[in-house]
């Protein structure tokens, strides 16, 4: 009889918690689960690359400054550890000539796609695409807003990397938004560490 009861109470117990209101806003009450937030990072300088390789968690970095020439961003390695991670780099204006976002040793795996000027009344010229796969050995993505084969990088550009939870591999899909008529980005992926 006393075992009935303590089955009982516990299931009386699962049942309430399974009750409690879930709170996504972060606050969090008595009576909630607290569902982490996004981490958030905003680039407002120019000058200077962000080694962001401490990152832990689903993370969107915000780029609203011209970033200057030959910077760039780091991001984490791909690990068994932090497979399920997304990282998003979303430019909120035109960098400047030369950056790069990556990894030293892992490998980009995807794809990006990019839509030029619309000077030319969007001819099929204007869109274009690249793939990367495993074994073109890719650590990097690279933006050069003067040249056809880096283009990209302008305001709305967004970047969203996948921890696939292997070693030294990224699932890549960029969608570029290009200051150029007719892009190529036979330059886009590159075998140089984001911080060479």
């Amino acid at each position: 009889m006393g075992t009935k009861r303590v089955g009982l109470a516990r299931t009386q117990a699962l049942l309430q918690n399974l009750k409690r209101s879930v709170d996504f806003t972060g606050g969090g009450t008595a009576n909630s689960t607290i569902i982490k937030k996004n981490n958030f990072k905003y680039i407002t300088t120019a000058a200077g690359s962000h080694d962001y390789t401490a990152l832990d968690g689903d993370t969107t970095i915000l780029i609203n400054a011209a970033k200057a020439d030959g910077t760039y961003i780091l991001l984490p390695e791909a690990t068994t550890k932090n497979g399920g991670m997304n990282l998003k780099v979303i430019f909120g204006i035109a960098v400047a000539d030369d950056f790069a976002v990556g990894f030293v040793t892992s490998v980009i795996q995807g794809g990006a796609t990019a839509i030029g000027d619309t000077n030319e009344a969007n001819a099929p010229t204007d869109i274009a695409t690249a793939i990367a796969d495993a074994g073109d050995s890719f650590n990097s993505v690279r933006f050069n807003l003067d040249t056809v084969a880096a283009a990209g990088g302008t305001g709305g550009s967004v970047l969203n990397f996948w921890y696939p939870g292997v070693a030294n591999v990224i699932l890549y899909r960029g969608s570029l938004i290009s200051e150029i008529d007719d892009p190529t980005l036979t330059g886009h992926f590159s075998t140089t560490a984001a911080n060479a």
